[in-house]
């Protein structure tokens, strides 16, 4: 797996990956009936053919989101070519001086997201991560995704830990909660249909009183864009302020179905 995975470094580095798509969506016969399952289950009113065209753009977008990211870290000053939308609302949050959470989802080139903050903002990120199975893929991903201003917080290590890096080391909170969850008391809201959702971002908001950002990196006519939506601070329940993380995420899916990660079996039984 290991040097399977370098032989796709070694072609996205060179621009080479994105150009095999149709190799890879062919040769998938592990991820595609997931890809397809979803979309069923998120585009019941597509055609076959339409949802075929949005999954083999998945498998092209997604090839291409892996040269861009190796093109960002060998050309740092791509960024500065990233396009900023509602700013505004990132800089009022700084302005606060409360905790900052940035919630986002398997979607577009969020792997940039923390780096341009940085460079951008001068803020230090803490990014909650899952640990990849292969020791030596994992090692290499923490390699080119941290550095002394973005620390990366194993999924499984708890919230105290996440606390401490948002409230004692002022750490910008990078998260995404867009995956299925076996979490029997999170809440059923609707993401497409009635399905259980990640509470993680609403306890923390309610436990830190921090401002929570909707924010996404996207690609539209070869340029990338970095978008940020109104924030809120948590108030209501658990289950509506969940709903509304739901609500901006499926907005943007709709928006871009190509550049979400159809990848996750989201929805399981």
């Amino acid at each position: 797996m290991y040097y399977l995975f370098r032989l796709f470094y070694f072609l996205a580095s060179v621009k080479m990956l994105s150009k095999l798509w149709f190799v890879v969506y062919y040769l998938d016969f592990f991820r595609k009936p997931i890809v397809f399952k979803n979309l069923d289950i998120a585009f019941p009113e597509k055609s076959k053919k339409e949802k075929t065209k949005i999954a083999k753009n998945t498998y092209k977008n997604f090839l291409t989101f892996f040269e861009d990211t190796i093109a960002f870290e060998k050309h740092p000053s791509k960024y500065n070519e990233i396009k900023i939308i509602g700013e505004e609302y990132l800089l009022n949050a700084f302005i606060s001086k409360k905790p900052v959470i940035l919630v986002t989802a398997h979607f577009g080139n969020w792997e940039i997201t923390p780096k341009f903050i940085v460079k951008k903002y001068k803020k230090p990120i803490a990014a909650v991560m899952r640990e990849i199975e292969n020791p030596k893929i994992n090692k290499f991903f923490k390699k080119i995704r941290s550095n002394e201003d973005i620390k990366l917080i194993n999924k499984k290590s708890g919230a105290k830990e996440i606390i401490k890096a948002m409230i004692k080391e002022k750490r910008i909170l990078g998260i995404l909660i867009d995956q299925y969850t076996k979490n029997k008391d999170a809440p059923i809201v609707k993401f497409f249909k009635p399905t259980r959702f990640n509470p993680a971002v609403s306890k923390l908001a309610k436990a830190t009183k921090a401002i929570v950002i909707p924010g996404f990196c996207y690609k539209e006519n070869g340029k990338y864009f970095i978008e940020f939506k109104k924030p809120k601070e948590f108030e209501g329940s658990i289950e509506n302020f969940t709903q509304w993380q739901a609500n901006e995420i499926e907005n943007m899916i709709r928006r871009y179905p190509c550049q979400y990660y159809w990848f996750h079996n989201r929805w399981k039984k």
